[in-house]
């Protein structure tokens, strides 16, 4: 039988690691019933010493898989019954990242002087206006282990879903990074050896060829100011970015650029549509939930967009209506939303519509991929063949005039 590895905590909240061996996943965690114990996390994977990026100084944020992890052992925990303080000094106690250690350990204090969780977690930035909404919504309706639990599975799908989107874009990357510096040692080395034999030949060149000489030259001889002027431009570049009118036109050329607009569109959407959904559903008020999905928005263009919204929501007006009025979502998305306001399961229907065009996104990235992949190889394929070209027709002509 396998082994599992776990850790689990007692009546007195000690916490406890080990290991046994059983069937599966389920009768571990009914052993560890049997013996008074609080499973908090089990793996087939055995625990992994700490590596030296764990002792380096300055590690205080806390990532998103450190916050996945402490919202569902938070949920576990509440879950079997144990008080909300006692669950905090528990997972505080036993995390080994210094950051959430210290974040944790601010939070039971404030916790115990008779603050809600909510209210204690509000005083560190790695929990978002969307996380403490949604806390604040277990505590008000009592169901604070529920709404822990919808909030690591929100988090996780996210992260699963920016995840594979990063993914996807490695090998285009890598693909067009390996044909770049291609490109840059032909120039620097290949042609050179060349232009030597050129001169010795006496005769005149192709123009492709003297092109290419030129370009060789110029990029040996000046690529301090290329470089210089590379750097220039992308300092400007970055600092109109920073600037609200920069940040707001980047963000409107995000949704309306080809090809890559309708993608950001149903990622915007897709992102709208669980965070909004898993607010609904957890007992937030729609105007409340809008202005928390408002500010958890990114993309500041489509926030000013359901700035509006919120307002005339307010006003007694239909969502689905307000949203088609922006232009900035999928017309199924819209659909969806109009049929849950007409049936009273708008929660249930953002959470489907989202399922959707997460589903959506991922095609329209494998389409992406699909063309632009080739493109790629077709581009580099053309700039090799004209360099070759260009070296290879002095020599043909010289082997013509000898016959």
């Amino acid at each position: 039988m396998p082994i599992y590895y776990y850790r689990a905590a007692d009546a007195a909240g000690k916490v406890i690691a080990g290991n046994v061996e059983s069937r599966d996943e389920r009768a571990v965690v009914q052993h560890l019933h049997e013996g008074g114990l609080i499973p908090l996390s089990i793996s087939m994977e055995e625990p992994t010493a700490r590596t030296w990026k764990s002792f380096m100084p300055g590690r205080r944020r806390i990532s998103r898989e450190e916050l996945i992890h402490f919202t569902n052992e938070l949920a576990v925990l509440l879950q079997a019954g144990l008080p909300l303080d006692r669950s905090l000094k528990i997972l505080r106690d036993i995390t080994k990242r210094p950051g959430l250690k210290t974040a944790l350990d601010q939070v039971v204090r404030d916790v115990q002087a008779g603050k809600s969780l909510s209210e204690a977690l509000s005083r560190h930035r790695a929990f978002s206006p969307f996380y403490l909404s949604l806390v604040e919504a277990g505590e008000v309706g009592g169901f604070l282990d529920i709404a822990l639990e919808r909030l690591g599975d929100y988090l996780k799908a996210v992260g699963e879903f920016r995840h594979h989107l990063l993914t996807s874009l490695i090998y285009p990357i890598v693909l067009a990074g390996v044909g770049g510096l291609s490109i840059i040692l032909m120039l620097l080395w290949v042609v050179p050896r060349f232009e030597l034999f050129f001169k010795e030949m006496g005769q005149s060149l192709f123009w492709s060829t003297r092109m290419l000489l030129a370009l060789s030259t110029a990029f040996r001889s000046y690529w301090w100011v290329g470089a210089l002027g590379a750097a220039l431009a992308a300092g400007l570049i970055y600092r109109y970015f920073q600037t609200p009118k920069g940040r707001l036109f980047l963000d409107r050329w995000r949704l309306k650029a080809p090809l890559f607009g309708d993608l950001t569109q149903s990622v915007a959407a897709a992102f709208f549509a669980k965070t909004l959904g898993t607010l609904l559903k957890s007992g937030v008020p729609l105007v409340v939930a809008l202005e928390v999905v408002t500010t958890s928005v990114s993309n500041r263009f489509l926030a000013g967009s359901l700035s509006t919204v919120v307002e005339d929501v307010k006003q007694g007006q239909s969502l689905s209506g307000l949203l088609r009025k922006s232009a900035m979502f999928p017309e199924l998305f819209l659909e969806m939303i109009a049929v849950g306001e007409e049936t009273g399961q708008l929660a249930d229907m953002l959470l489907k519509a989202s399922d959707s065009l997460e589903n959506e996104a991922r095609t329209k990235v494998r389409r992406l991929l699909a063309l632009l992949e080739p493109v790629l190889i077709l581009s580099m394929a053309l700039v090799v063949a004209f360099v070759i070209v260009s070296l290879l027709l002095p020599i043909l002509n010289l082997y013509e005039i000898s016959l």
